[in-house]
Formats: structure tokens, C-alpha cells, sequence
């Protein structure tokens, strides 16, 4: 962890979704690899699949499949609401973290770049429901992010406004990118995937594990 000028308890926590709180990558690497060979693509490795997977689906499949993204997004999501479900697991010490928020009051909500429908499968699936106050996926929002129009929108559903009392918590770039954007407090959870090394804007704050941010909502 770096040192962070936290002195209060946060107005609200918002949270990415994929590899923040949950692992649910595999589904997410099979399905996209079975997207490209379907449409006689090359198969790629996980860590290229990563550059495209922090944006949501109708931000990067009119890049890579230009004018068949529609039959690739057809495929894409046929493949993974087969087994998203049956892979995705909790980060240890989540559950235990949610409690912490949900006992201290504190409105909580994940903004995913993940599809809203599927993204409420996953939390009904582990039984989450109860500890989110706001839910924002992709498509919901006039765009994704790290763009400013999903924050506003899980903000006036629990009626509050960008500051930086707003915490949002990620796993990449691009979370650190949508909070520095939207005057929100960045906190950046360092992963087998993303690393502190690996990031060129610094938040404000770094945890090594998610559960130690229970540190930080005593």
C-alpha cells in the first residue's frame, strides 16, 4: 500500500467488477478466442485479449471486427452465458469487505464495462444483491467507460454528486483514468494482470490485496 491522505469515511464506494471483485476471466478469454476462430480470426493470447477487455463490448468489436462486429457479438455472448455462471469466483476476504461497507452504512455500487444484464446474473448468482445500493453495466449509459456518463448516472441514483469523498476501486487504467476524470478518489488493487509497474497514472491510492481497503472503513 502507498500512503493516502484518507481521513473520513467515503460519501459512497463504487467498484469495478472483473478482476476486482470477482475472477471471471477465463470465461472471458474462451469466449473471445471462440469469437475469432468462428469468424476465421487468429487466436490470441490472454494478454492481448486484456488490452480490449477493459473497454465494454460496443466500444471494441467495431474496431476488430469492423463489419461483422454484430454476428462476433452474436457469438461472443453465446459462448460465455454458457459458463460465466458456473466459473466465477469471489476474491477472498470480498464478502467479508461488503459486510464492512453495508454495516457502516456507506452506499456501495459496482460500474462495470460489463454487459448490465449479465453483470446482475453474476451478482444475483453469488448472492450479492443485498450489499449494492446502484448497478451500472455497459449499454446502460449513453457511454462506458472512462467516460463520465455511467458515474452520473449510479451518482443520481443514490443521489450524490462527483467529489472526492466518491471512492472507485479497479484493476486497471482505465479505472484510474474514470475516477481521476470524473474528481473521484482513485484506488488501484494491483493483481496477477495489472501491476503498479504496469500503469502510467497514479491513484491515489494502492492496495496490494481488495480486502485491505477494509483498512481504510474503520
Amino acid at each position: 500500500m502507498i500512503k493516502t491522505s484518507v481521513k473520513s469515511l467515503p460519501n459512497a464506494i463504487l467498484f469495478d467488477w472483473d478482476n476486482t471483485l470477482v475472477n471471471n476471466w477465463d470465461p472471458i478469454f474462451f469466449s473471445y478466442n471462440e469469437t475469432l476462430k468462428q469468424l476465421g480470426l487468429k487466436k490470441q493470447s490472454n494478454k492481448e485479449t486484456l488490452k480490449n477487455a477493459k473497454y465494454s463490448l460496443r466500444e471494441t468489436f467495431p474496431k476488430i471486427f469492423k463489419k461483422d462486429w454484430k454476428i462476433a457479438k452474436e457469438v461472443f455472448y453465446k459462448s460465455f452465458k454458457k459458463i460465466h455462471l458456473k466459473k466465477i469466483k469471489p476474491f477472498p476476504g470480498v464478502e467479508t469487505l461488503l459486510k464492512k461497507i453495508n454495516k457502516k452504512k456507506i452506499p456501495c455500487g459496482v460500474i462495470s464495462n460489463k454487459d448490465g444484464v449479465l453483470l446482475r446474473k453474476e451478482i444475483n448468482k453469488l448472492g450479492w444483491k443485498k450489499y449494492f445500493d446502484v448497478l451500472v453495466g455497459a449499454n446502460e449509459a449513453k457511454k462506458d467507460k472512462p467516460s463520465k456518463f455511467p458515474l452520473l448516472l449510479a451518482l443520481k441514483k443514490i443521489s450524490l454528486k462527483p467529489n472526492k469523498k466518491i471512492w472507485y476501486v479497479g484493476d486497471n487504467e482505465i479505472d484510474i483514468e474514470f475516477a481521476k476524470r470524473n474528481k473521484c478518489y482513485s484506488i488501484f488493487v494491483e493483481n496477477k494482470m495489472f501491476k503498479r509497474k504496469d500503469i502510467k497514472k497514479k491513484p491515489d491510492l494502492i492496495l496490494k490485496k481488495i480486502v485491505n481497503l477494509k483498512l481504510y472503513i474503520n
